[in-house]
């Protein structure tokens, strides 16, 4: 059996063409859809969607390394945000030479071709069953939302379990990731099973590359290489241990100008309030439901005939344990919902179509295996094509009321000289960031680059509120209030969940607050607009009344557009 033989696998290249088709018609469907209202803007409601078409933008800019996707400082400071994803993506564009949109397109249903190919892949190499494997990646592919906690009930009760769209809807992330994650299970067990290194270079390379993709990429599959590592001492094969070492060390060498990267922004001044936003210091143990599940289902059910698979299983489910409680050791606590939605959730989804697919073969009736195998595809297909329908539909009309902003960016892209700075609500710069070659006074997701000082961020928050009507004598009642999203704003992930943000620090802010009434609104808006180097602001009339630029003597208005003003400073 060969894997490369095309013709073997007619079944999974066409289930791969319908994956790609499903996860990409959207997007194709909304310029179909909305000819009389599209003007060029085609977010579709995924989580987090804005951020990496944002990175993707920077690419196009002429910013390969991401070095500050959204400000127009730090464009040489080192990166956080790993590129190698949207730059690749972008590639893909300039090759067929492409606008962000038809990039995106294209990607969509590429990348999820190829990760549809690649489960397949792993899945067959590890089991030798094409039935288990078209299922399996079927499943993942389209179906994997069935196993959120309360899919069955909305089912039951007629709802579709999503309506932000299967996971690979969103660009770069999980596509990209994915396509790491497995091309490098793929070419790893083809090294442990053939013995072959040119498996292994290819394992090493991948494992290397994806330090510039995704941080939970790489340190998840660490992980994995090092219980893997432990097991085969344990089992005293000792050359199949020093085999892993020496991959992981072809995969640290391509790795160092990243680590280096990440070295020299722990030297950046402003690197220990940046970090607190996504790292926070806990020795907490985290446990939850769906890892130590796995790990018990696994130990009780998964056939430990074939030992090399029991044992490379054993440490792909052991991995998730060590990913999340990591900070035993290092003291601190990342972003854990990452290992969760892209490694831990599908393994397990993988480890339990094995097992189940393992047990039925011990029925010794070949048809009721055959069927169930079908059954699980047409199963996926069906529900991605709900999903996906429910999340049009669901999304629709802000869709088409966010083509409002279309001729906006227009005019933006038009005029304004590329790196310039806006000045504009948070929705209008989210679309700026996308669809101009321009920087925005404030975005969201800043708050995660070296540019973002806290000091830049209260003020910011002062300035937007200040806009909004605020007053000094309300400014106490009104952040204690919004202490919620103001310690989002300011602390990122620093304080969520049962931990939130202390009376003292929020008291920091409010004193802060209060203190920039020394200045009045015009006085204090037109120092941050001259700080931050902008020259262009967009008034959204419709969310933002209250704002009235018309008042302020230093902005000339030089556009109005629909609900939109737009003003140069």
């Amino acid at each position: 059996m060969t894997i490369l033989n095309l013709k073997n696998h007619q079944w999974a290249i066409l289930l791969a063409l319908i994956a790609g088709v499903l996860i990409a018609f959207p997007q194709l469907y909304l310029r179909y859809d909305n000819q009389t209202s599209y003007q060029g803007v085609e977010l579709l409601g995924m989580e987090d969607e804005e951020p990496w078409l944002s990175r993707v933008r920077e690419v196009y800019d002429g910013y390969p390394l991401l070095n500050n996707p959204y400000l127009k400082e730090g464009k040489s400071d080192p990166y956080l945000y790993q590129p190698l994803g949207s730059n690749i993506i972008v590639s893909l564009g300039r090759i067929f030479s492409l606008d962000i949109n038809n990039a995106i397109l294209l990607s969509r249903f590429l990348f999820s071709f190829l990760v549809s190919l690649l489960i397949y892949g792993f899945v067959l190499l590890f089991t030798k069953e094409k039935l288990v494997a078209l299922a399996t990646s079927s499943f993942l592919m389209l179906g994997n939302s069935l196993f959120a906690r309360r899919a069955i009930f909305q089912i039951l009760q007629g709802e579709s379990p999503s309506s932000t769209y299967l996971n690979y809807t969103r660009p770069v992330n999980p596509l990209m990731t994915h396509l790491f994650f497995f091309g490098f299970l793929v070419c790893f067990w083809l090294f442990l099973e053939k013995k072959q290194w040119r498996w292994g270079v290819l394992s090493a390379l991948t494992l290397g590359l994806s330090f510039y993709d995704y941080f939970y990429t790489w340190t998840f599959l660490y992980a994995f290489l090092g219980v893997l590592i432990l097991i085969f001492l344990l089992r005293k094969k000792w050359h199949d241990a020093k085999r892993i070492g020496l991959v992981l060390f072809g995969a640290s060498l391509i790795a160092l100008p990243y680590l280096f990267n990440l070295y020299r922004a722990t030297l950046h001044p402003n690197y220990a309030e940046v970090s607190q936003r996504f790292i926070v210091e806990n020795r907490g143990f985290i446990l939850g439901l769906a890892v130590p599940l796995l790990l018990v289902v696994f130990l009780l059910f998964f056939s430990r005939k074939k030992k090399e698979q029991y044992y490379f299983g054993l440490a792909l489910v052991v991995a998730p344990l060590i990913v999340l409680n990591q900070q035993f050791i290092t003291g601190k606590i990342l972003m854990t919902d990452h290992y969760h939605w892209y490694f831990n959730l599908p393994l397990a989804i993988i480890f339990s179509l094995l097992i189940f697919f393992f047990w039925i073969s011990k029925l010794n009736w070949p048809i009721f295996k055959k069927t169930s195998a079908i059954l699980i595809i047409i199963i996926s297909i069906l529900m991605g094509l709900w999903i996906q329908n429910n999340s049009y539909t669901k999304n629709k009309d802000r869709i088409i009321g966010l083509q409002r902003y279309g001729p906006v960016m227009e005019w933006l892209s038009q005029n304004a000289p590329k790196e310039e700075v806006v000045f504009a609500n948070e929705e209008t710069s989210h679309l700026v960031v996308i669809y101009t070659p321009l920087n925005v006074f404030y975005h969201g997701v800043a708050r995660m680059t070296l540019a973002a000082t806290t000091a830049r961020l209260q003020n910011t928050i002062f300035l937007y509120y200040r806009l909004d009507g605020l007053t000094q004598d309300k400014i106490i009642e009104v952040f204690f209030k919004d202490r919620v999203e103001i310690s989002h704003l300011v602390y990122g992930m620093n304080f969520r969940g049962d931990r939130e943000m202390p009376d003292e620090l929020l008291l920091g802010i409010i004193q802060k607050g209060q203190d920039s009434f020394s200045l009045s609104t015009s006085d204090f808006f037109k120092g941050m607009l001259d700080q931050y180097q902008v020259s262009y602001l967009v008034w959204d009339k419709k969310q933002n009344p209250r704002w009235q630029l018309d008042q302020y003597p230093f902005l000339e208005k030089v556009a109005e557009i629909g609900d939109f003003a737009i003003y140069k400073k």
